[in-house]
């Protein structure tokens, strides 16, 4: 395997792995205002403080609207150590399906295989594309179970570490 499949796989999974964890800490608390900004992509910030394995997460999520066919969804995940920051593009498609989970409120545990990414050069033109190099199983409700299937794809969501 190359030095840069080798890093961006452990890149990815420890991403993945704080990235979880952070969404795991605030799955639950999706404001009223919130889904109901969301069911149209109207503008909205809210910013929520949750504990998880005893760190406190700061959760910002940023509804910015339609752009180029797409809502545009910015999240700022803020830990002790680390701050990340997700920039999404959903479909129509897509945001009804997220729109649909968080109104279920439903508090059933699935579980769901989530892929895990790496990022690779393409060898005809260098650009960057992206490669399912395994799954780890993730549980919550369904709209976590929802959210994470999107926000942990590169293709819809794109993370960016702050600090």
């Amino acid at each position: 395997m190359k030095k840069s499949t080798v890093l961006g796989l452990v890149l990815t999974v420890i991403f993945t792995s704080v990235f979880s964890c952070a969404l795991a800490a605030t799955y639950t608390k999706f404001s009223n205002k919130f889904v109901k900004n969301f069911q149209d992509c109207d503008k909205y910030e809210e910013t929520i403080t949750s504990e998880f394995e005893n760190q406190t997460f700061t959760t910002t999520r940023k509804i910015l609207g339609w752009k180029n066919g797409f809502c545009k969804y910015e999240e700022t995940i803020t830990s002790p150590k680390d701050k990340y920051q997700l920039r999404c593009s959903f479909t129509s498609i897509q945001m009804d399906e997220l729109y649909q989970a968080m109104k279920s409120k439903s508090k059933e545990v699935e579980r769901y295989e989530l892929d895990m990414y790496a990022e690779q050069k393409d060898v005809k033109n260098g650009a960057p594309k992206y490669a399912v190099v395994g799954t780890t199983t993730i549980k919550g409700n369904k709209a976590y179970i929802t959210w994470a299937k999107y926000q942990n794809n590169p293709y819809f969501c794109t993370p960016v570490k702050l600090k």
